[in-house]
């Protein structure tokens, strides 16, 4: 369980100033969490416009009172999540006036988030910021103290129309958002490589193909009597790495190797000094990782706490994908590696288990769901998917898929109007609970979600916050179980699926346009539900007024 509790809350900003280093980023990709009618104008205003490094193409909303101001009637204030795509240290930030002046944004709200949380929890810092006035040339924000943070949400709270001194209004719009980061990200290339155990490569596939920077040239060993390389008999694959001048490394950089099941795809990595001393041994887990993505066109960087001094790393490479894809797996393979420094971002929390029941604990579910907005909700217009599913369904049985419209060919990295799903699941009274699990989609199914955030509260108060992944797809009748550090009363649950599985493990053709799952239900204790004698006591006592049932269908 993670809970992030400090918040660091940075002065409104009205009086603005250039950042004194000018490195500035635009987002990997922007979500849209709210706004009027769930959608910009049209697809000519895409939520990725709003940060592409183009002033010329602009992000606006609908106009939901007409010709009079947007916010005259109470419409919901506008909410984005700038998705960095990894930790980055940023000191400022420039914003570009939208081209109608009274349809700028002018009060908004800032919102920091380390990348191990998500971007629904507690925030690391917050910053308000009122424009003084409207250009469509840059305005440099600078943050009262640097921050270090994967997601930016933003909440727009008024635009120039409010003021008086602008014509128009009605909408909200931004021309272009960036941020200037202060870290230089630098790519370190190892000077040799070699495989080093787990047998021999394949003549003209050493591993001296994987420093050339050329995808076409890959590593990979040779294949094994079985079907499947990693039956127990064969060793794992080793590929050691040599820096001539020691290097502080907190990042690699993995291409996967052309056919998909022979990829490697969990590993880890070992540090030494020059002199051949093991460092970085004070927790080993912070150095294995799972890759879950195939693309080869975008390698996949993983980011891990600063070794200082690394002469040598050893790679010991403990699964390919074969058992999570039909065929193929007698080999293990790797496109280009290089490491790096980019900024240490947390992994997500994973699985504790797949199918396997948690004896003693009861199983239950929400009383109501309800979604962002319903013109992203696919039940809306087909009732086998609809919404209620997610809460049906009793024990370890689901009650039904649900899913998405669809969103192009790779619904989240196609760029849209929409607004992304946002899921609140709320009980009747708190639950005190242990863990949850979710049911997955289809059956080797490209649309099923993969990875989400989950924040539950009780009332208004955060009591946890996380950020989840499986690593495998799962389908409808299978569940993933996560259990949480301690014990926890909740009354409202708000998930954001974040991933699904398209390109998860090479499911190109087998969807991945939408997003969906089978069902969302929580661990309980009935060991710790007071009993009815207790039941005063709670209400007065420390507890709080809280109201636990033993069990709930």
């Amino acid at each position: 369980m993670r809970i992030h509790s400090l918040m660091l809350t940075l002065a409104s900003a009205a009086v603005l100033c250039a950042p004194v280093k000018a490195e500035l980023i635009t987002a990997e990709r922007v979500l849209t969490l709210q706004t009027h009618g769930g959608t910009s104008i049209d697809n000519n205003y895409k939520n990725n416009n709003a940060s592409d490094g183009n002033t010329g193409s602009t992000w606006c909303t609908l106009n939901p009172n007409g010709g009079n101001n947007y916010y005259l009637n109470g419409s919901v204030n506008p909410v984005m999540v700038f998705d960095l795509g990894t930790n980055q240290t940023l000191d400022a930030l420039s914003v570009w006036g939208y081209p109608y002046s009274g349809n700028s944004l002018q009060k908004f709200t800032l919102s920091f988030y380390d990348g191990s949380q998500g971007f629904d929890g507690t925030p690391i810092a917050v910053q308000n910021v009122t424009l003084e006035e409207w250009t469509q040339n840059a305005t440099n924000i600078a943050l009262t103290a640097p921050v270090t943070a994967q997601y930016v949400k933003m909440e727009v709270t008024g635009n120039f129309g409010q003021t008086g001194n602008y014509g128009g209004g009605d909408r909200v719009g931004i021309a272009d958002i960036q941020f200037n980061r202060t870290n230089t990200i630098e790519t370190y290339i190892p000077d040799s490589a070699a495989q080093t155990g787990g047998g021999n490569s394949i003549n003209g596939m050493d591993a001296s193909k994987l420093l050339d920077n050329n995808q076409d040239t890959q590593w990979c060993t040779n294949n094994s009597a079985n079907p499947d390389f990693y039956n127990g008999v064969n060793a794992d694959p080793e590929l050691t790495f040599t820096f001539n001048e020691a290097k502080n490394l907190s990042s690699i950089t993995v291409r996967p190797y052309s056919v998909a099941e022979n990829s490697g795809k969990d590993f880890t990595l070992k540090f030494y000094d020059a002199a051949g001393n093991q460092i970085a041994v004070e927790d080993e887990s912070l150095y294995s990782f799972k890759m879950t993505t195939y693309t080869r066109s975008n390698p996949s960087l993983f980011t891990f706490p600063e070794v200082k001094g690394a002469a040598k790393v050893v790679m010991t490479i403990t699964d390919n994908f074969a058992s999570d894809h039909q065929g193929g797996g007698d080999r293990v393979g790797f496109g280009d590696i290089s490491f790096g420094n980019h900024v240490y971002t947390p992994g997500p929390t994973w699985q504790t288990s797949y199918n396997t029941p948690m004896e003693g604990l009861n199983v239950i579910r929400p009383d109501s769901v309800s979604i962002n907005h319903t013109n992203i909700d696919y039940g809306q217009s087909n009732a086998q998917f609809r919404l209620t599913n997610l809460i049906a369904g009793t024990g370890y049985t689901p009650g039904g898929e649900w899913c998405t419209v669809q969103n192009g060919s790779d619904f989240f990295s196609t760029d849209t109007t929409n607004v992304s799903p946002v899921l609140t699941f709320t009980n009747d009274e708190a639950e005190l609970v242990d863990g949850f699990l979710y049911w997955g989609y289809g059956d080797d199914a490209g649309n099923g979600m993969t990875a989400f955030t989950l924040s539950l509260y009780d009332g208004k108060e955060l009591v946890l916050s996380d950020y989840y992944r499986v690593d495998e797809a799962i389908g409808t009748n299978d569940y993933a179980s996560f259990m949480f550090d301690e014990s926890v009363a909740f009354d409202t649950a708000i998930l954001t699926p974040l991933d699904n599985a398209f390109n998860y493990f090479d499911y190109a053709g087998h969807g991945g346009d939408r997003v969906g799952f089978s069902g969302l239900a929580f661990y309980q204790d009935p060991q710790k539900v007071p009993e009815p004698a207790a039941w005063a006591l709670l209400i007065l006592g420390s507890f709080g007024i809280y109201r636990l049932r033993g069990k709930k269908k």
